[in-house]
């Protein structure tokens, strides 16, 4: 089953059963008053406590209609207010903790300019009655969750399963959303529900649990976030008439099952014309798809085949696509992928120094261990020591600063002359990864460098 899950009908009753099976995160509703059509539809504090005691996580969005069917009379400032003072009175009464985060429902493909001025009002007023207390996430079109988180209204973005709605497609691209609702909805012990994947920068996106005392604790739990860690490129099937998934790369292979057009796919790694795929987000791999019928809708950082490759061709490959730094606060996803082949703890930003995490990518894509650290000096001491023999393509490892200080930088040797410096390719020169000159010991410009040793697996 899929890691996050959503639900307009009581889960608590089938809780544990759920977590048995996989389910990671729940996410509820809030509203001011069920329908006929769905009575279940917003979560009961008995309900809530179930699923926290089952171990799984819980998020809540709070939808009345939402704006569907093109009622925009939904979603304007006083509904707003309305909307928010409800959401707070509930999540005082169950007890959701501060910090987490309430989603709002934005359910039809609002896209002309009066009615986000409209839905841009509805959020102003929701932000203004949460800020402080609890974030903001918004569910609806890439158009909308673009037109509400640029005014700083939201922190949240997850985008409705309607690829074709306004803007989707395009923030699908991006690594600003937070959740993606797939289709067509399932069902488990009789109860339907959608699945969710999770954008690979958000392990957070303001949903709550218990820990093992019974504490409630803010994030993704480590099952939820090892899946997250394998996510790479999120692709569907672009084949008319539907994808066989086979049990190896291979047409040799077995076919488990046929996939329809449309159907979304997470690309685990490649095997030459072939994808290793995950079709419900929980990080393991379903089966192998031809990758040509694949359209690639979000991440846009294929993992390449390695075989046969060493680091130093990851490394080129890699300069070849000029990645650099995003100015501003948006984050060049092929970055956040490079840290998230290391432990990552100063964070995935690309404004997070990353010139190990891009040495560390290039030497698992070629099939080997690195350091899983993202100090540059964690490399001094991997593979041999080859300083007085170094050839084009090993790792070489500096001191930034002073000597007995922690700050690095490592990249990879491409000539060295004999003279003072030595020419490195690497991550994070000059804030992108490119050729740059370095001393083997002395300034450049006002930062002193000193060349620790060159490496070699």
């Amino acid at each position: 089953m899929h890691k996050v899950i959503d639900s307009p009908w009581e889960l608590g009753h089938c809780a544990n059963a759920l977590k048995a099976a996989g389910v990671e995160t729940v996410i509820r509703y809030y509203n001011h008053s069920n329908s006929t059509r769905l009575p279940q539809k917003r979560i009961e504090k008995a309900e809530y406590d179930d699923i926290l005691e089952a171990g799984l996580s819980l998020a809540v969005v709070f939808q009345q209609r939402g704006g569907a069917g093109g009622n925009i009379g939904d979603l304007d400032a006083e509904s707003g207010a309305r909307d928010s003072d409800r959401a707070l009175a509930l999540a005082e009464t169950y007890g959701q903790p501060e910090s987490s985060a309430i989603y709002f429902a934005v359910d039809h493909d609002y896209y002309k300019a009066a009615d986000l001025a409209s839905i841009k009002a509805y959020f102003g007023a929701v932000s203004s009655a949460l800020r402080g207390k609890y974030r903001v996430g918004v569910y609806g079109s890439g158009a909308v969750g673009r037109a509400v988180r640029d005014p700083g209204f939201v922190d949240f973005i997850w985008l409705a399963a309607a690829t074709g709605w306004s803007g989707t497609r395009d923030m699908l691209n991006t690594d600003q959303w937070a959740l993606y609702q797939v289709v067509p909805p399932l069902a488990f012990q009789g109860v339907s529900y959608d699945g969710n994947i999770v954008g690979g920068r958000w392990k957070d996106f303001g949903q709550f649990r218990a820990d093992h005392e019974g504490a409630i604790a803010l994030g993704a739990s480590r099952g939820l976030a090892a899946a997250i860690e394998r996510h790479s490129e999120l692709a569907e099937v672009s084949a008319t008439g539907g994808l066989n998934l086979r049990r190896g790369p291979g047409e040799s292979f077995a076919v488990e099952r046929a996939l329809p057009l449309g159907t979304p796919a997470t690309i685990l790694e490649r095997n030459g014309d072939w994808a290793k795929v995950d079709l419900d987000g929980d990080g393991t791999a379903d089966g192998y798809m031809h990758a040509s019928f694949l359209k690639v809708m979000a991440g846009g950082f294929p993992i390449e085949e390695a075989i046969g490759r060493t680091p130093y061709d990851v490394a080129r490959a890699e300069l070849e696509r000029g990645i650099a730094e995003v100015s501003g606060s948006g984050n060049n996803p092929r970055i956040v992928m490079y840290h998230k082949s290391t432990n990552h703890w100063s964070g995935t930003d690309d404004s997070v120094a990353w010139c190990s995490s891009f040495v560390n990518f290039c030497v698992e894509q070629a099939g080997m261990i690195g350091t899983d650290r993202q100090d540059a000096r964690s490399w001094k001491d991997w593979g041999d020591d080859v300083t007085e023999n170094a050839r084009e393509g090993d790792i070489a490892v500096f001191a930034r600063g002073p000597m007995n200080g922690s700050d690095g930088h490592v990249g990879f040797l491409v000539a060295d002359e004999g003279g003072p410096t030595v020419k490195i390719l690497g991550g994070n020169q000059s804030n992108r990864v490119c050729y740059q000159t370095y001393p083997k010991d002395g300034n450049l410009g006002s930062t002193r460098y000193r060349l620790l040793g060159i490496r070699r697996g």
